[in-house]
């Protein structure tokens, strides 16, 4: 067998060294590069910023929200950090103060502690409109900019699948008390708001009812909240109510809703005079349910369970019924004809039908 040149065994060792000195040469940048992206972001900045881990965050969430924060250089060299630390698990919820100068080994001992989370309540009642809505993420203190952008905002949920794209969230706030860890978004507010309301409607299989009812989620829940409007405090009415709107609709006729109406004239002057009952004549179609036949184009409030309910199971009795009447007295008289409807203002409605 031939003996290699001189040369050519250079070469041969040549090669090999060159490869290790180059991979020593990258692990030396890997190292580098992953202890300076360990040190504090500034280390003469005091300044504490507020920080909010959530219950369910992954160490990948949290990374990349104090990566955002500029509370940490780098989520990666952080989660890297956690692995070799094998703290990945012993995050904890909670509110945090946590300032720039901290190093990476710091904050994680920080998150390590746990600390009393920072919680507030909000409540949006059933009936209730989006405007009330806004008031209450204001009184909490959100800015109308925040509040205003997640109104506004296309959400991908099941709840708002036959949604028009240019309809509003009216009718999607679900009435209930709701728990938030302090620093949630609007938009994480509003998304549990519908993973309510569609939680309520699958577990009590509405969907499917409003459908033998010719209706698909949106139409049942602008439904919904007419009866609700109408109704109000009255539960045991509503699937009555339900019943003859429904009867309305099959026939073709206007719902006669002056709740619907008023929430257009609402919209259009928010500081109208509630004794001033011109706009009943003045509001044009489609949201006219005196002149205009069919549904208006969103919900007038965000319907309760109960209205929900009424809608997908109306009182079969009154399927004969066209007309009902809030009395003075305020319990609601229903007809078949429009003789006995004009029957029961005369009986029950002297004061309020004046008003109207």
């Amino acid at each position: 067998m031939p003996k290699l040149s001189r040369t050519k065994r250079q070469r041969r060792l040549l090669v090999p060294l060159i490869f290790l000195v180059l991979v020593l040469g990258a692990l030396s940048a890997l190292t580098a590069w992953y202890k300076l992206n360990l040190r504090p972001v500034d280390s003469n900045s005091s300044l504490t910023k507020e920080f909010v881990v959530t219950e369910g965050s992954t160490s990948k969430q949290i990374a990349e929200k104090l990566a955002e924060k500029k509370l940490i250089r780098n989520a990666l060299a952080f989660r890297v950090y956690l692995k070799l630390e094998a703290k990945d698990k012993s995050l904890k919820a909670g509110n945090y103060y946590l300032a720039p100068n901290l190093a990476v080994a710091e904050i994680i001992a920080e998150l390590n502690k746990g600390a009393a989370a920072k919680t507030f309540r909000i409540t949006f009642l059933p009936g209730a409109t989006l405007a009330s809505a806004r008031e209450r993420l204001l009184n909490v203190g959100y800015k109308e900019a925040a509040i205003d952008a997640a109104f506004k905002k296309t959400y991908d949920h099941p709840l708002l699948a036959s949604k028009p794209a240019e309809a509003s969230l009216e009718g999607f706030i679900y009435g209930d008390t709701y728990e938030f860890f302090a620093g949630v978004s609007v938009e994480s507010i509003l998304e549990r708001t519908f993973d309510e309301m569609y939680d309520a409607i699958k577990r009590e299989g509405l969907e499917q009812k409003f459908q033998a009812h010719g209706l698909n989620l949106y139409q049942g829940i602008v439904l919904a909240s007419i009866v609700q409007g109408e109704a109000g405090r009255l539960t045991a009415d509503m699937p009555k109510v339900a019943q003859i709107f429904l009867n309305r609709l099959k026939q073709g006729t206007p719902l006669g809703s002056d709740i619907v109406i008023g929430y257009r004239a609402d919209q259009i002057n928010p500081d109208r005079s509630k004794t001033d009952m011109s706009y009943l004549d003045s509001i044009e179609c489609p949201w006219n349910s005196r002149r205009c036949a069919g549904l208006p184009p969103t919900a007038v409030n965000n319907p309760g369970i109960n209205a929900l309910k009424a809608v997908a199971s109306p009182d079969g009795a009154y399927s004969d019924y066209y007309y009902f009447l809030t009395g003075d007295d305020g319990q609601m008289y229903y007809a078949k004809t429009s003789a006995e409807h004009e029957n029961n203002i005369r009986n029950h409605c002297q004061e309020m039908c004046k008003i109207l």
